[in-house]
């Protein structure tokens, strides 16, 4: 048997197991759940399901892919990187600051990765079309491929001398199932009034029904069958999710890349001088925002607070309006990128480059003050979770910003430098969390 037929039946034969994980792992977590074998005179917590389960996915997708693809073939740089995401994802689901948006990193990374390693990716690469790479992972591959569960099933068949499937007339076994399903409820029936009369009977049958029903609340059954029956559809979408994108030849996503593009171009409609006339009030407006609240603004690099106002009130006021500030600069870039008009190359003018710079170098400056801000309130007050979670949203919108100046001189996209400091940095701030908290910060 040729090695591309193992892997496609591995990959069926584990897709439920998998989903069973995830409904056990994932689904199913509290904070004290304790689960699984004993291990170094404990057990594992919970606290490790997340990368087992990221692990675990990580081994099945590659198993469906070799399955589909290539049986040899070794995965991209790309695609260790997302591997290792998802993994250091799942890991930092304990000990970061936001467990929940670890959790929500991890099935990101995770369906990624899965698009990635298949190539599939509507750019070719991490691009800016990553939201709607996103979408087509996490609902038009997995939804779509829910029947290939059933279908994949026929690598099971015989196989000829060359690996394809030999016609072979498959036996009916629905009537001998049928029969010994209705001579097992017989013979229930049958015992049943059998022990109504005679009473050592009975006795015996209740004696042996309650035995079996201790058991059953032992092991927890009653909460078992329930995972088992949701598994079901999640081992539908999960390897639907994986069996189809090792299918998918890029086709259909070069094809729809080119309409997406196509239709962006479409709306590139406002011209010139309403671009410099939108980019200009907004830069205006920072300038004389800067003017009027500059002394008040700056007193985080040196502590000095307004008189009659608490520090606590100083750092928070206005932190999570100037990372607001930021987002919208953002948006005002993206919404001049898709609507602004452009030469055949595709550059904007120089107004509108200086523009564009000024209002990112803005909000790098909005960044560094309300770093400022955050940085007093923490030396004061010390660690908490949300905390840290805000410098690291701050940081990357100020490296997001600095990334646009620079996309908009050179002309060459930086989005996906951009996913990758994002996600490195995001693995980086929950790793300190951790340590400040075995510290005890």
């Amino acid at each position: 048997m040729n090695k591309q037929i193992v892997f496609q039946r591995l990959g069926i034969i584990l897709a439920y197991p998998l989903a069973y994980a995830y409904i056990r792992l994932v689904f199913d977590f509290t904070e004290t759940a304790e689960w699984g074998p004993s291990f170094l005179d404990g057990k594992l917590t919970i606290a490790l399901s997340y990368p087992v389960f990221a692990l675990l996915f990580i081994l099945v997708n590659e198993i469906v892919r070799r399955g589909r693809r290539d049986p040899v073939s070794i995965p991209t740089k790309e695609t260790v990187f997302w591997y290792v995401m998802t993994l250091l994802a799942g890991l930092t689901a304990t000990i970061g600051p936001e467990p929940e948006l670890s959790v929500f990193a991890m099935h990101l990374c995770a369906v990624y990765s899965v698009l990635i390693s298949n190539g599939i990716l509507l750019g070719g690469r991490t691009s800016g079309f990553i939201p709607a790479d996103l979408i087509h992972g996490f609902y038009v591959k997995s939804f779509a491929g829910f029947p290939n569960y059933i279908t994949d099933w026929k690598c099971f068949g015989k196989q000829n001398a060359d690996g394809d499937e030999s016609a072979v007339k498959k036996k009916n076994h629905i009537g001998a199932v049928i029969f010994i399903i209705i001579m097992v409820v017989l013979l229930i029936i049958s015992v049943s009034l059998m022990s109504s009369i005679d009473e050592d009977l009975g006795n015996f049958f209740d004696n042996l029904f309650s035995g079996i029903e201790d058991y059953i609340g032992e092991i927890q059954l009653y909460d078992i069958i329930p995972r088992l029956i949701f598994a079901i559809p999640v081992c539908f979408y999960l390897y639907g999710l994986m069996s189809r994108s090792a299918k998918s030849d890029c086709g259909k996503e070069k094809r729809f890349a080119t309409w997406l593009t196509r239709f962006m171009g479409k709306g590139k409609t406002a011209s010139a001088t309403i671009v410099y006339i939108a980019a200009g009030v907004f830069v205006s407006a920072y300038i004389l925002f800067f003017i009027k609240r500059l002394a008040y603004m700056l007193g985080g690099f040196v502590g000095d607070v307004p008189d009659g106002m608490l520090v606590s009130h100083y750092a928070r006021e206005g932190f999570f309006e100037l990372v607001g500030i930021m987002a919208v600069n953002m948006c005002v870039y993206l919404a001049i990128i898709l609507f602004g008009k452009t030469d055949k190359e595709g550059s904007f003018p120089l107004p509108a480059k200086i523009l564009v710079t000024l209002l990112m170098a803005e909000s790098i400056i909005f960044a560094v003050i309300a770093m400022s801000k955050l940085g007093l309130y923490y030396s004061i007050y010390g660690y908490t979770p949300k905390r840290i979670l805000a410098m690291w949203a701050t940081l990357v919108l100020g490296f997001a910003a600095g990334l646009t100046a620079v996309t908009v001189h050179r002309g060459k996209p930086h989005f996906r430098a951009g996913v990758i400091f994002t996600s490195i940095s995001y693995i980086a701030i929950c790793i300190l969390s951790g340590v400040l908290v075995a510290v005890g910060a």
